[in-house]
């Protein structure tokens, strides 16, 4: 099966393979995790609003231009519906492999929407967290 037809039966493995292509800077395989729908969207963290597979594109070919991100889960809370998943969590971010140090913390909702080819990424709004303190997500949803 072509890696980009894998079908996701878990939310959560949909997550997991987000992070690896960005540690991996693999744009075609992260942008092969979102739906095949002209509605999607991702909110950077300085507040650009991309549209569409053709803008998440661009902005994933920036954010990762010979840079691969190190995202570790310091913080996640799930809210899980029929065929809908949301993940709260603020996350570390490291722009080197083995770092000790945290360069920032991130604020990331992922909206993930299940249909036939499994779990796909439909939205996802990321915004800088404070480095020296966090709130962490505890509430049913809140965007950030």
């Amino acid at each position: 099966m072509p890696r980009f037809a894998r079908l996701f039966q878990n939310a959560e493995d949909v997550v997991e393979a987000w992070r690896d292509c960005l540690r991996k800077t693999d744009v075609e395989g992260a942008l092969a995790l979102w739906l095949d729908d002209d509605s999607i969207t991702c909110v950077l963290p300085e507040g650009q609003r991309l549209s569409g597979h053709t803008e998440i594109r661009g902005g994933l070919e920036r954010m990762l231009d010979k840079r691969p991100l190190f995202l570790e889960p310091i913080s996640c809370i799930e809210h899980a519906t029929m065929g809908a998943s949301i993940y709260d969590s603020t996350e570390a971010v490291y722009l080197k492999s083995k770092q000790v140090e945290a360069d920032f913390l991130l604020n990331i909702t992922l909206v993930l929407l299940q249909n036939d080819k499994g779990w796909r990424i439909a939205h996802l709004h990321a915004s800088r967290s404070s480095d020296d303190y966090f709130e962490a997500p505890s509430a049913p949803h809140e965007l950030h």
